[in-house]
């Protein structure tokens, strides 16, 4: 049970992954590929391939020749679809803990912006879902954050008023979304923020 005087009035808790849940390397790709500019998370959410990508609006093959194209980079498609699909390095060390805890009190759900390379690894090698009642990736659904239909798109699915969901994300705009679809948002950088909001 929830190590607080009153358990939050919530019935789901609603995940990021990248950040929050699982760690993530500090760049995309190498940067010794890059001539010039970086890519590291805060340029992923800014290219305009990475966002078709995480759409699923682009195959994995496509989305590598295009980002060659959009960072002028000199390696091949194979060589950045390997790169990228190693870019989460694996779930923080308290997740398994806070989320057993957790599922004794509330249902669990992530939405991520996620894609076709990295949710595999999400599934059967970090196993994630064991611990969820519900999981949305943004290339499976179409949608991705911040547009607040990808949060519509949750509630509806899951039969739930926004006022009783916590969302957890370590992305402002995101962040910002939900709220303003009146879903209590936490802003976090890793899972021991997520820790010690619930006293665990």
């Amino acid at each position: 049970m929830i190590k607080t005087k009153m358990k939050p009035d919530f019935d789901i808790i609603l995940f990021d992954l990248g950040g929050v849940l699982i760690e993530l390397s500090e760049h995309a790709i190498p940067t010794s590929w890059l001539k010039s500019k970086s890519f590291n998370s805060s340029d992923w959410f800014q290219s305009p391939t990475a966002m078709q990508f995480e759409k699923g609006q682009i195959s994995a093959v496509e989305f590598a020749n295009a980002l060659i194209d959009e960072l002028d980079l000199e390696v091949s498609s194979h060589q950045v679809i390997t790169a990228f699909t190693a870019w989460p390095k694996g779930i923080f060390p308290q997740v398994p803990k806070i989320l057993n805890t957790l599922k004794n009190d509330y249902k669990l759900a992530v939405l991520s912006n996620s894609n076709e390379l990295h949710w595999p690894r999400i599934l059967n090698e970090f196993k994630l879902s064991q611990y969820m009642d519900a999981m949305f990736s943004s290339h499976l659904i179409k949608l991705a954050k911040p547009d607040v239909l990808a949060f519509e798109h949750v509630l509806d699915s899951m039969t739930v008023s926004p006022e009783k969901v916590l969302f957890f994300d370590d992305n402002p705009l995101n962040i910002s979304a939900a709220k303003k679809l009146g879903i209590e948002s936490i802003l976090v950088n890793n899972a021991l923020e997520i820790e010690s909001y619930f006293a665990l």
